[in-house]
């Protein structure tokens, strides 16, 4: 029997600073860029009702392009992405803390899945970022050979 996890975020911000929508800056004055407004923003701002009304849906935030029983192909960055395994997804994780400085949001994505494999899920399972798999149906008009 497979296991499935989801994360969610299941309260509103009190303020900028735990907001997903704020990208912080990171400087001694506490500003940051937020997106639901295209404006300067302080971490210490609070959520108003204007944040509460315009804010997207939680699903709309958190919509993850693989859903768990998807069948992927994993790609291997250390054979120059030319050998590809394929897995089926068994959970997801959200990373609400891509977008808390410039260093995470480069080298972070907004998901992580957990894989399975086909032949034993039980027992070989892996945890990767979304950047590293792909769909399996999709996988054929990828053509790496020859691109790195």
């Amino acid at each position: 029997m497979m296991t499935q996890t989801t994360s969610k975020i299941t309260q509103l911000p009190t303020n900028c600073d735990n907001c997903t929508q704020f990208h912080d800056y990171q400087d001694n004055r506490g500003r940051g860029w937020c997106s639901l407004f295209n404006s300067v923003s302080f971490k210490h701002h609070s959520f108003t009702q204007d944040c509460r009304l315009n804010i997207p849906d939680e699903e709309e935030l958190l919509h993850s392009e693989y859903d768990t029983r998807s069948l992927v192909k994993l790609i291997d960055t250390q054979k120059d992405h030319s050998e590809w395994s394929t897995f089926i997804v068994v959970g997801k994780k959200y990373n609400p803390n891509r977008y808390r400085n410039t260093k995470t949001f480069l080298h972070q994505t907004d998901w992580y899945y957990r894989l399975a494999g086909i032949e034993q899920p039980q027992i070989s399972q892996v945890w990767v970022a979304e950047d590293e798999i792909c769909h399996y149906s999709q996988s054929h008009i990828i053509n790496p050979i020859g691109e790195f």
